[in-house]
């Protein structure tokens, strides 16, 4: 009785230890991990935003531009027609002629005697001469001129079929600068807290004055990507649309935003554990031109280049123009780790 509750003990204690050694499948901590990345999600920095204008205000004004081109049209065709009335001819009348006629033998007399008539001759070359070289300069002076003015209509004819026609040209310009350059994004600010997107004047303004910030402080180019696109203009304000939309949704926020005149600001909470690295300036630039804005840039001299470019633009040829940057603010931050996994197709200036 014993060896049997002795064995059934054993037997027992053996069968615990096995148990003991299968493991057990360990569950993922999915709370954990949703919190890892919802963390990531909200480290994308915050931006800001400014900008206006429409690609319809281009189509109308080249309408009106062409309705009054016919309008002179027709006026000029007017004014030949009129013009090309003969006009009558006076003192045609034998009498004047033979009256001339006289004169003139009356004179070829008076200079009859050999040293007057030499003298005469003389005197004639020599106004000859002087006449001649006024002559000259007048002929010269109305030939040069003539071919300026076929040359500035020949030039005023191009600007205006580019200017008029249906294609336009929508060019992305994206700058990578290191962080220390924080008077970009305080120029940018107060920039935008201050211009009238409103209007064409306040557009410009805006794109010539961002550039301005760009090229002083060309030192802290890191990166850069451009783009261009050649389109319909019944197309263009789509994809124009599309691509800001495709630049915005990197931005964690947008702090600061002036589009139409329309300004809007929220507060920006600094990271307590990241360090900046970089600040990215993005230029969309929809204008009435059907060639590319510049060539390809690979260098800082390029880049520079193609910042003038688009900062001495005609005023009429810019129809939408929208700035992004981000970080908005110093107290914001974009980590290494950020920039190269939302701006990937960012490349380094040679």
């Amino acid at each position: 009785m014993l060896q049997k509750t002795t064995k059934l003990f054993l037997a027992t204690v053996a069968a615990i230890a096995t148990i003991n050694t299968i493991e057990t499948p360990q569950i993922p901590n999915t709370t954990n991990s949703w919190l890892t990345v919802q963390s990531e999600a909200q480290a994308r920095s915050s931006g800001g935003r400014s900008g206006g204008g429409s690609f319809s205000r281009g189509s109308s004004r080249s309408s009106g531009r062409s309705s009054s081109g016919s309008s002179r049209s027709s006026s000029g065709s007017r004014s030949r027609s009129r013009s090309s009335t003969p006009s009558r001819s006076y003192n045609n009348s034998p009498g004047y002629y033979n009256n001339n006629s006289r004169n003139y033998s009356s004179s070829r007399t008076y200079y009859s005697s050999g040293t007057e008539r030499w003298l005469g001759i003389l005197l004639g070359l020599v106004l000859f001469g002087f006449t001649g070289l006024v002559l000259f300069a007048i002929v010269y002076s109305v030939i040069k001129s003539a071919l300026s003015s076929n040359n500035n209509d020949k030039v005023a004819a191009a600007y205006q079929k580019e200017r008029d026609n249906n294609i336009v040209t929508i060019s992305k310009l994206q700058i990578a600068l290191l962080a220390s350059a924080t008077d970009v994004q305080l120029g940018l600010t107060e920039l935008s807290l201050t211009a009238d997107t409103s209007t064409e004047e306040g557009l410009k303004k805006l794109l010539q004055e961002s550039i301005l910030i760009l090229l002083r402080n060309s030192e802290y180019w890191t990166h850069h990507v451009n783009s261009f696109q050649k389109i319909h203009i019944n197309k263009a304000e789509a994809k124009f649309d599309s691509l800001s939309l495709e630049e915005r949704s990197k931005l964690s926020s947008e702090t600061l935003s002036n589009v139409e005149g329309n300004i809007r600001q929220k507060s920006v909470v600094s990271p307590d554990d990241e360090s900046a690295m970089y600040i990215v300036v993005t230029l969309l630039v929809g204008t009435a031109h059907d060639k590319p804005l510049f060539e390809d840039i690979r260098t800082p001299d390029d880049l520079t280049m193609a910042l003038n470019t688009l900062g001495s633009m005609p005023a009429d040829y810019l129809l939408k123009f929208e700035l992004i940057w981000s970080p908005q603010t110093a107290n914001d931050s974009l980590t290494y780790d950020e920039f190269i996994s939302e701006y990937t197709n960012m490349v380094e200036l040679g």
